[in-house]
């Protein structure tokens, strides 16, 4: 899972609740908050060599920007009824708790995410329960093609493309990436149903956009540097349930495969799983599916259709 620690203003999460042609009415408290909510993002795959990873932190106002303060020091477990394994905190002092390695979900299983954390002071002990999804999609390749302005080097755009096939039946994914196995945080991530391809085949499938500047790589890092020869990019479909598609909805606008953090704090009552007191964010346990592309010529013309690269 992409570890983020900034999230989208209120009158943003209305506007794609809308966009989305979601028919119930969400409303978003963006008051002052008089006490700190625990944040929570935790992301359990079935792929042995992911590093699974739970993201601790205090929530701050709704009005202010600093980066909320980590939540360090905790117990952090996750068990599925016979076994339990405990999340060691890496590296210390960063709130980012590291499953040990080689640890991954079965689709079908149930698993429960335990903390016991002081948050603003107070002692508190919080769950979260998610049952893995069975895989929904299946991607068999990933290309990219270059489609922004290589000349004056202000920005880039490059149309990622995915090949694939969708399970029948209606199906929600979480869609991510590395360049370089630098991660993807959540606000260059997206979310998405399969209702244009159900029970398909997809194939030359447009499933995001990089949009590139210098400052986003100034702000991220590498994962959000201008694509050059020999890198590698990875694309990731984690099939997750509508739970977890509405949470993610509830913070993030996924405009064009990516979207501009304004705000660090995050509504209190947007949905989440998160139980046992003042709590917001999401654990979920989900399949995942990947490909990955070793960048050859980074601004490759647009007009070379990448549906003739691959059979159909």
């Amino acid at each position: 899972m992409s570890i983020s620690r900034k999230i989208f203003p209120a009158l943003l999460c209305l506007a794609v609740a809308v966009l989305s042609g979601c028919n119930e009415e969400i409303e978003v408290h963006t008051k002052s908050m008089d006490r700190s909510y625990l944040v929570v993002e935790g992301m359990l795959t079935d792929c042995a060599d992911d590093v699974q990873r739970v993201l601790l932190t205090e929530s701050v106002d709704y009005f202010e920007e600093e980066v909320p303060p980590v939540v360090s020091g905790a117990v952090v477990t996750v068990s599925d009824g016979v076994d339990s394994w405990l999340f060691s905190e890496s590296p210390a002092g960063s709130g980012c708790y590291v499953g040990p390695q080689g640890l991954h979900g079965t689709p079908g299983v149930t698993y429960k995410l335990s903390v016991d954390a002081v948050v603003g002071g107070t002692a508190g002990h919080y769950e979260a329960v998610s049952k893995m999804e069975e895989p929904g999609f299946r991607v068999d390749a990933v290309d990219y093609m270059y489609a922004g302005n290589a000349t004056m080097k202000l920005d880039s755009l490059w149309t990622i493309a995915v090949w694939g096939q969708d399970a029948p039946g209606p199906n929600y994914y979480y869609v991510s990436a590395t360049l370089n196995d630098a991660v993807f945080p959540i606000e260059m991530s997206l979310a998405m149903d399969d209702k244009y391809f159900d029970g398909q085949r997809v194939i030359c499938f447009p499933i995001t956009t990089l949009y590139q500047t210098e400052e986003m790589r100034r702000q991220y890092g590498d994962c959000a540097k201008y694509l050059e020869t020999g890198d590698v990019f990875k694309l990731n479909v984690y099939s997750v349930p509508k739970e977890y598609y509405d949470f993610y909805m509830g913070f993030v606008s996924s405009s064009v495969g990516s979207s501009v953090p304004m705000l660090q704090s995050q509504p209190a009552n947007c949905p989440t799983n998160i139980t046992g007191g003042d709590a917001v964010g999401f654990f979920v346990a989900c399949p995942a599916s990947s490909a990955s592309v070793t960048i050859e010529d980074p601004f490759r013309p647009y007009y070379k259709k990448l549906f003739e690269r691959f059979p159909r």
